[in-house]
């Protein structure tokens, strides 16, 4: 019971701080820079991210990432996954789709820049016509395009707290690099 009260409590915070913002306060903050917790927590990837809002609807940005988690590189290294992502560079636009200042959803599209480490078991035959295999590891990098929707809602006046899924398809490496890019967060950022 005393949850159920602590949730509810924290509910009505969440409202109350969200009638007591401004509106003409957030359209004078037109930059605002973010960090996702879901990815540092879920997979080591440090995720940050630039967003200028242009106006009332559009806003545009930059994602980048850097993974290095040691349970990813050891999934590589043991063979149990066959590409290791190491970075993203995301540029991105977002159209609002809701009329709110302080809370609002939206969509975008973005492309991607990626890349990592790629890992292959290859059939060779040595001088004596006898067959062999053998772990090859390269490098990949390729470009995606893709889209998501996501809500965004302010604390006070510049704590900015945003849900985003989205998909995108590289294109151009496909043997070595994923099929999909998975852009799923929940970031806390700041406006300014």
């Amino acid at each position: 019971m005393k949850k159920f009260l602590f949730i509810l409590l924290l509910c009505f915070q969440f409202a109350s701080a969200q009638d007591s913002i401004p509106a003409s306060k957030l359209a004078d903050r037109k930059n605002e820079v973010r960090i996702d917790l879901l990815s540092l927590i879920a997979s080591s990837k440090l995720n940050l991210t630039y967003e200028r809002f242009l106006g009332n609807r559009f806003s545009v940005g930059v994602t980048g990432n850097f993974s290095n988690g040691s349970k990813v590189n050891d999934e590589f290294e043991e063979g149990n996954r066959n590409n290791n992502p190491k970075y993203e560079v995301i540029p991105f636009v977002r159209y609002k789709l809701s009329e709110g200042m302080k809370s609002f959803y939206f969509a975008e599209v973005f492309a991607a820049a990626n890349g990592g480490d790629f890992r292959e078991t290859v059939r060779k035959v040595d001088a004596f016509n006898n067959g062999y295999y053998t772990i090859e590891k390269s490098e990949y990098s390729d470009g995606a395009i893709g889209a998501g929707v996501g809500y965004k809602f302010y604390i006070k006046d510049r704590l900015g707290i945003e849900l985003l899924v989205g998909f995108g398809w590289n294109l151009l490496d496909r043997e070595k690099s994923p099929d999909v890019l998975s852009r799923v967060g929940l970031s806390v950022g700041y406006r300014f």
